[in-house]
């Protein structure tokens, strides 16, 4: 298996780490996501896209920092989040591993005289490090959601829905316990969003980053 990282850099890292402090609101497109924090900044969340290879591309988080008057600017046709909790300041936030991958599936077809046995095309899917198969052709590791939890355990969730780049903004608590379990970070109240480390259900080199 060819194996690749595109993960976000530490330039990024310090970016993302401004997000502890107190948010002041959020808006968000299909495409990026704005987060204005209460000292006058804002931190703007986007995804970028690299060609790994010929026919295999990976997606990344990315953050930009905006201060002066870049930070008071709106999103066009955006959607605003309620996240009040977030305002409190003391914020946790964690960029979770996420990994594409190359690998042969079979071919099917709706036309009963074509005969598609032994027939397979090379697919490209999304999912964790330990979605990916043995029988993988190549894999990249990226850095594909971020949580921000408050300190009172409600908070944000930023994922890259799709290869194509589309973000998703959830802030539906449930949700985000439901996600922080299917990633192996869980607590032991469900209505809480506040990621705590599991331990050992992580690829250990591949693993989620506490910012």
């Amino acid at each position: 298996m060819r194996e690749y990282k595109f993960q976000t850099g530490d330039e990024n890292i310090e970016i993302f780490r401004r997000l502890r402090g107190a948010w002041r609101d959020v808006s968000a497109t299909e495409h990026a996501v704005l987060i204005r924090l209460a000292d006058g900044t804002a931190v703007r969340v986007e995804v970028d896209r690299h060609d790994i290879e010929p026919g295999f591309a990976a997606v990344c988080l990315i953050g930009e920092s905006l201060t002066s008057d870049d930070a008071h600017a709106e999103l066009a046709d955006s959607v605003a989040h309620t996240t009040s909790d977030l305002g409190l300041g003391g914020n946790d936030v964690v960029l979770f591993t996420g990994a594409t991958w190359l690998a042969g599936a079979g071919v099917r077809s709706d036309d009963a005289s074509v005969d598609t046995s032994g027939m397979e095309a090379v697919v490209q899917q999304a999912g964790t490090p330990l979605d990916v198969p043995e029988h993988a052709e190549a894999m990249c590791l990226t850095h594909d959601a971020m949580v921000i939890a408050s300190p009172v355990g409600s908070g944000c969730l930023i994922r890259i829905a799709s290869l194509a780049g589309r973000l998703e903004v959830i802030t539906d608590r449930a949700v985000i316990a439901a996600f922080l379990t299917m990633r192996s970070y869980a607590s032991d109240d469900a209505s809480d969003t506040t990621p705590t480390d599991s331990g050992g259900a992580v690829d250990p080199d591949a693993p989620d980053r506490r910012v």
